[in-house]
């Protein structure tokens, strides 16, 4: 039952991702328009290992994974370019192991100097390495990566353009996808047992609710500012207790936020601001917060006449709901180091300490990166959850200390 829950997963996944394309290449074909590659297919495939030091009884010491991320470009007409880039994971010790998004697959034109894109795409907002409270356009894909640097592709249609001295972009956001999660029988759920397909919507909403969102980024001298803001179905969904199980709940929101980056120096300091209406509490439920995020950074330069960089990064993250918010980041502060040897092989070395203010939870992570050869990097890291308190929310992670090895090919 199982088998075949998953294989009819995977088979509406697929269909999503052929109906785009066969859109795309249809509307082409009625339009009796020339297609050609702009360039050859280029992509990436990333296998990855984790091996958890910590034993749990009924649950995996290790998990492999696959990422292929194939990219095709097609001159349509002048200045008009289709691109498919869908993103294919899999991972084992996963009921829905085989799963296909959209991920980037687009128009992209310009007319008279406006970009138009239409179709899927990852749009980042912010610049905070940690709490990134900013980046709300995007539905994170926590099975993929628990720690939510990995995003799914959003369905829009956005406008791009220069007013005045500023770069101001608006967005068509038709439907948004559902978050995923890690499965129960995956290390990494924090103890949660919850079912991302059971999902609700508040007053009779869902997914294809209309969102729209709009962007306005300027600078001068030696600051940078953005204004943005957000109406629609919110990324972060509150979780109710059914059956023994987390369902999650989403409801329309509205966000308005602000970016501010100053240079001085060797010195950047950022600083970012976000109102939400309806954020998810620890209660099941939603209420009106405001975040905000005051972070620096310090480069120095060839470190004793070594040629290696570093780049120190603090960062404090806060918001007025407290501890009732849903949220990883509520009351913490990110300490980092990034060094960069600036050598052939462009290796680059991580450290990073994310601490709890409210329940002293410490977060350790160390990554290496490093080029093998001209198409295949290496990336080994390692994450310490062994210093969260009994009393943190996210306690179910303290087992789950980890180190992974992810393997790139760059075609």
């Amino acid at each position: 039952m199982v088998f075949t829950q998953s294989l009819n997963i995977e088979k509406q996944q697929l269909a999503r991702v052929s109906h785009l394309i066969s859109f795309c290449f249809i509307l082409i074909s009625a339009l009796n328009i020339s297609v050609s590659w702009a360039q050859s297919p280029t992509g990436e495939i990333l296998l990855g290992y984790r091996h958890f030091w910590e034993s749990r009884d009924g649950l995996p010491s290790n998990q492999t994974g696959i990422d292929v991320v194939p990219r095709f470009d097609f001159d349509v007409l002048q200045d008009t370019t289709l691109i498919l880039e869908p993103a294919l994971r899999a991972r084992n010790h996963d009921n829905q192991s085989v799963f296909i998004d959209p991920f980037k697959s687009r128009f992209n034109t310009y007319v008279d100097q406006v970009e138009i894109t239409a179709g899927y795409d990852i749009v980042f907002w912010g610049a905070s390495e940690g709490a990134q409270i900013l980046n709300i356009l995007n539905q994170k894909d926590l099975g993929t990566d628990f720690s939510g640097d990995q995003s799914l592709g959003q369905s829009m249609v956005n406008i791009s353009g220069y007013v005045g001295e500023g770069l101001a972009t608006f967005y068509y956001l038709p439907y948004t996808p559902k978050r995923r999660f890690r499965e129960y029988s995956e290390r990494l759920s924090a103890g949660f047992d919850i079912d991302g397909e059971n999902v609700q919507w508040r007053d009779s909403q869902h997914a294809y609710y209309p969102g729209f969102a709009a962007r306005y980024a300027y600078s001068f001298n030696d600051m940078d500012i953005a204004l943005l803001g957000f109406h629609g179905i919110n990324r972060e969904p509150a979780f109710v207790v059914e059956a023994g199980e987390f369902a999650p709940i989403y409801t329309v929101g509205t966000q308005i936020g602000m970016e501010v980056q100053r240079v001085m120096g060797n010195l950047l300091t950022k600083f970012e601001v976000l109102n939400v209406s309806d954020a998810p509490t620890l209660r099941g439920d939603f209420d009106e917060t405001t975040q905000y995020v005051i972070a620096g950074e310090y480069s120095v330069f060839s470190v004793f006449d070594s040629g290696a960089d570093l780049r120190w990064v603090a960062e404090y993250s806060d918001n007025t709901l407290g501890e009732d918010l849903l949220s990883l980041y509520q009351h913490d502060v990110l300490l980092a180091v990034h060094t960069s040897l600036n050598d052939v092989d462009s290796t680059e070395i991580s450290l990073s300490v994310l601490h709890d203010l409210d329940h002293g939870s410490n977060i350790i992570e160390i990554t290496l990166t490093r080029r093998l050869t001209q198409n295949i990097d290496l990336a080994a890291s390692f994450f310490d959850l062994s210093a969260m308190s009994a009393n943190d929310f996210f306690y179910g992670l303290e087992p789950d200390s980890y180190g992974e090895i992810t393997l790139t090919y760059y075609f």
